[in-house]
């Protein structure tokens, strides 16, 4: 065996062991999940990671306090709370369709959460980004990260 079938072998061993499984064991996404279903109270784990004016991180929170709220509008709507009190919160709008296992809005920034289940429980892991404006010295404006809230909360009622 030459030095290149064993480097071979080593960058496909390594990449192998760090391939990360898309599925959760235990939950499957939720594809067929009602409105009825989803609304309701969680709690769970999160981490805020703030950034400054250049996108660069400054910050980075843990906790295990983490909450979401989904109340219903319509059959179209859903109002979303979601945070840790005394660090983030973020209440958003966003559209629904049946048969869907993600919410997704523009609003406050930019929310995208993916529906788990799990015999009769309800998982919900998303993020929600927020970002500032910043006028450059040509007077073009881009958007700038200043936050990334990541979380995964499961049904309480």
């Amino acid at each position: 065996m030459n030095i290149r079938h064993l480097l071979l072998i080593i960058i496909l061993v390594i990449g192998h062991a760090g391939c990360k499984k898309d599925k959760d064991p235990e939950w499957e996404r939720c594809t067929d999940c009602s409105l009825e279903q989803i609304t309701g109270t969680y709690g769970g784990k999160a981490t805020l990671k703030e950034y400054d004016e250049e996108s660069v991180l400054i910050n980075t929170a843990h906790s295990d306090e983490a909450y979401l709220e989904l109340s219903s509008f319509s059959n179209n709507s859903i109002g979303i709370s979601v945070g840790v009190v005394n660090l983030f919160n973020a209440s958003i709008n966003a559209g629904w369709k049946s048969g869907e296992y993600t919410i997704s809005s523009l609003s406050d920034g930019e929310f995208l959460a993916e529906i788990w289940r799990h015999g009769d429980q309800i998982k919900i892991k998303g993020i929600n980004k927020r970002y500032s404006e910043l006028v450059l010295e040509n007077d073009s404006v881009v958007l700038v990260l200043r936050s990334l809230f990541d979380f995964e909360v499961i049904k309480t009622e």
